[in-house]
C-alpha cells in the first residue's frame, strides 16, 4: 500500500473514531483502502492486515457507539503499528 493511501486510511479511520456520525459517509472511502491493505500485505503480515480490516469493518457493522469506538480504536492502534513495521522493514539501506 502506498504511503499516501496509508496516511489517507489512518486519517479517515481517526476521523470516524472522533466523530461517529461520519461513519456512513466515510465507509465508502475506507472499504477500498482496507481491501488494498489486505491485498498488498507483505508476506508474514497478512494476518495482521486481515485483523485490522475486521476491527475497522466491525466499527461500521455495529450500531452501538461504545462498540464502534472500541472497534475503531483497536483497528487504529493496530493500523499504526502495522504501518510502522511494514515501512521500517521495506526501507532502502
Amino acid at each position: 500500500m502506498e504511503q499516501q493511501n496509508q496516511q489517507t486510511l489512518t486519517n479517515l479511520v481517526y476521523d470516524n473514531y472522533e466523530d461517529l456520525a461520519l461513519i456512513e459517509d466515510h465507509q465508502v472511502l475506507i472499504q477500498p483502502l482496507l481491501s488494498d491493505l489486505v491485498a498488498t500485505a507483505p508476506e508474514g503480515f497478512e494476518g495482521m492486515a486481515t485483523m485490522i480490516n475486521t476491527h475497522i469493518s466491525n466499527g461500521f457493522k455495529f450500531k452501538n457507539p461504545k462498540i464502534q469506538k472500541f472497534e475503531l480504536e483497536s483497528g487504529l492502534l493496530k493500523l499504526k503499528t502495522y504501518f510502522q513495521k511494514v515501512n521500517l522493514q521495506y526501507q532502502p539501506l
